[in-house]
């Protein structure tokens, strides 16, 4: 896993294991957002799947950092599985699933190379929160998307969330900040600074700055990658991996969500 680490592109490994500590401030109440999106989510899973109950549903995360739809969906009887790229990831979530008494099986794997580190079939699989696009080519979204496609039953279902880039200002330096955030009695100043290489590919600095007396203090600065390909790209990619009924539903969380069908 280590040489699956060192070329994983755009430094997302270890951008997500100095991240893993501070990622739940990325939402006002994240547990308040982890709530709304299991319902989305199960709402959605129903709508296409019709299962007689969670519990006969088989839902694997490739990228499931610390677990913000991995949780919620173990907590509504889901069976989870969760994979990621960040072993701090992984090691946060399974300190979450602990304090909530939810079970998830949980190990660090490439989603270029998930198969093998599962025993499928699943019934449902998730790339949420933008994560394909750390992939920076072409080839390897396909490549993983494959990946996704042979760990499905027949008729199984891709949920990809990503954002929309035919929205984003391409090529332009941005700072979008978080504003400020709460953790029982610390407070906290996020932002991303994004800077272009290219039309398709930008880096983001994640900046998290710790608020007391002294004055703001860097708890992390940390740097990543992504391509930014397009929804209809990613449609596209996720057709040639194989997959069917490849559609963009809005409205179910806070991105696009992305579906297609193994067949």
């Amino acid at each position: 896993m280590d040489a699956a680490r060192r070329r994983w592109p755009g430094d997302a490994a270890p951008f997500y294991d100095a991240l893993a500590e501070y990622y739940d401030l990325i939402f006002e109440d994240w547990d308040a957002s982890m709530a709304r999106q299991g319902a989305a989510l199960e709402q959605l899973i129903q709508a296409e799947l019709r299962p007689t109950s969670p519990d006969t549903v088989r839902v694997l995360d490739v990228a499931c950092g610390i677990g913000t739809q991995a949780l919620p969906l173990a907590l509504r009887g889901f069976q989870v599985t969760g994979r990621d790229i960040s072993a701090g990831a992984i090691a946060r979530l399974r300190r979450e699933a602990e304090a909530r008494h939810v079970v998830i099986d949980s190990a660090v794997a490439d989603v270029r190379e998930v198969s093998a580190s599962v025993t499928g079939p699943f019934d449902v699989v998730l790339a949420f929160d933008n994560s394909l696009p750390h992939l920076l080519t072409a080839a390897d979204i396909v490549t993983a998307l494959r990946q996704c496609r042979k760990t499905l039953r027949r008729g199984g279902l891709l949920l990809c969330s990503v954002r929309d880039y035919d929205d984003v200002p391409r090529g332009e330096p941005a700072v979008h900040p978080y504003g400020e955030r709460r953790r029982g009695g610390d407070v906290y100043r996020l932002r991303q600074e994004w800077t272009w290489d290219s039309t398709t590919h930008y880096q983001v600095r994640f900046v998290v700055e710790e608020l007391d007396a002294a004055g703001p203090g860097t708890v992390l600065d940390a740097v990543t990658r992504y391509f930014a390909v397009s929804i209809a790209g990613l449609l596209a990619l996720m057709r040639e991996a194989g997959f069917t009924d490849c559609r963009r539903l809005d409205a179910v969380i806070y991105q696009p969500v992305l579906v297609g069908r193994a067949e």
